[in-house]
């Protein structure tokens, strides 16, 4: 089979476990991108977060953000396409966090907006590469929401029952933390959108991913791999499983699979 777009999900597969970004990795990429092979980033990251990487790549393609809430040519800046939600949807979320002085966050395509920030959220921020915009009232943001946090770190509770709009889901479930998304941001979601762009077929994409939120695109593509980092259940939806992130796996499924050299 000749696959002509690959998938590569960011933490745990294209990075290390130190974060860093491999040579062998670097190196395959550019060798794609050179045999006109289309690369497609898909991260559960923000915007922001992968501007290093794409620096370091030279990277010119497509970024699935925010776990398929939106997608971004890394060219041109623009969202070429987008499954979001309005700030009015999560009003009784803001408020409740207002009331009980609760971190809570709206990202959007390219920006994080807080109303207040605590000195831990600020640690946090600046140790995850998160550049926030603080602002008078979210509720009169206009730009569309792609992630919407509450990071309850000193445990006040009292919102957590508060009723979820059926045109949402939450992502991250934890009793003092909840990341909340529209219902079809998706990796393959997005991807599908890039795919048609493209006129490529699912058949004719790998997709590699190391966790539970690459599933659905390990599923989707043609060839899904999991890296030997992931948990075992990853593992078993996987076509195939290469080696972990700290032992090159993107490099070694890439040439297995593309440049057919036998492993």
């Amino acid at each position: 089979m000749k696959y002509k777009l690959v998938v590569l999900d960011v933490d745990g597969t294209l990075l290390n476990s130190q974060g860093g970004l491999p040579k062998r990795h670097k190196q395959i990429i550019q060798r794609l991108q050179s045999s006109g092979i289309q690369i497609v980033l898909a991260t559960g990251r923000y915007y922001m977060q992968t501007t290093e990487i794409i620096n370091e790549l030279n990277y010119e393609g497509f970024l699935v953000t925010n776990d398929g809430a939106a997608v971004i040519d890394s060219k041109s800046k623009l969202v070429v396409h987008e499954n979001s939600f309005s700030i009015n949807e999560v009003s009784h979320y803001i408020k409740a966090c207002r009331s009980r002085n609760i971190q809570c966050a709206a990202v959007t395509a390219f920006y994080y907006y807080v109303e207040s920030i605590s000195e831990e959220h600020k640690r946090n921020c600046r140790e995850y590469g998160v550049d926030y915009i603080l602002c008078d009232d979210l509720l009169n943001l206009t730009e569309s929401v792609m992630k919407f946090s509450i990071m309850d770190t000193s445990k006040v509770g009292g919102w957590q029952d508060l009723a979820l709009s059926t045109n949402l889901r939450i992502r991250i479930d934890g009793e003092y933390w909840k990341e909340i998304l529209q219902c079809n941001a998706t990796k393959t979601n997005g991807l599908k959108a890039i795919l048609n762009k493209l006129n490529i077929k699912a058949s004719e994409m790998i997709a590699i991913g190391d966790y539970y939120n690459d599933l659905d695109m390990i599923d989707f593509a043609g060839m899904g791999i999991a890296m030997g980092n992931a948990p075992e259940d990853v593992k078993s939806r996987a076509n195939d499983v290469t080696c972990s992130n700290d032992e090159d796996g993107v490099y070694h499924s890439i040439m297995k699979h593309v440049y057919s050299y036998n492993y």
